[in-house]
């Protein structure tokens, strides 16, 4: 059997490209969204405190990240600090913070009053789910090219979001 595209180049160890990392950061800050969501929910947080802790959150995660490959690479390669480096790592971080932007629509129109926190923060929770079950039916297909593999691992990241609200409900 000759393996698919994406696993032959998993095997060959070549590292993803700048634009395929994009995608890693855009999965990361779903799941970050999940549990923050998730988490805030058994707060007494208002709506504002919510939008404004998950953006934060994924803007300083973001951050995080870049300055941490900024200084690993100082590490490994032996230059100093380089603006124009970190901004660019911090750029393509972006998608992490982007992934809390549906979740975080959601939660911003309960601070405006069009609906309640509680319902707020659970059409995000949903939106946050829904993001990283969309995030596995991608990979599925980019794996396999077939829908039913897709929709399998699309499953499987769909129900990482749910233990996540589990956890929520168990602790709330």
């Amino acid at each position: 059997m000759i393996p698919h595209r994406s696993t032959a180049r998993a095997i060959s160890g070549k590292a993803l490209d700048a634009d395929e990392r994009k995608f890693s950061a855009a999965i990361y800050g779903s799941i970050l969204a999940t549990s923050l969501v998730a988490a805030l929910d058994v707060t007494e947080a208002t709506a504002q405190e919510m939008t404004l802790t998950l953006l934060t959150t994924t803007l300083v995660f973001a951050v995080a990240h870049a300055w941490s490959e900024a200084v690993a690479e100082r590490i490994a390669f032996g230059h100093g600090f380089v603006l124009a480096r970190l901004v660019e790592l911090t750029r393509r971080e972006w998608p992490l913070v982007e992934a809390g932007f549906v979740p975080g629509a959601a939660l911003a129109l309960a601070w405006a009053g069009v609906w309640s926190t509680n319902v707020g923060a659970s059409i995000a929770l949903a939106l946050a789910v829904l993001q990283l079950l969309g995030w596995g039916v991608l990979v599925g297909w980019r794996s396999y090219d077939r829908w039913p593999a897709a929709i399998a691992v699309g499953a499987v990241n769909g129900f990482l979001g749910l233990i996540l609200v589990g956890l929520k409900i168990a602790v709330h």
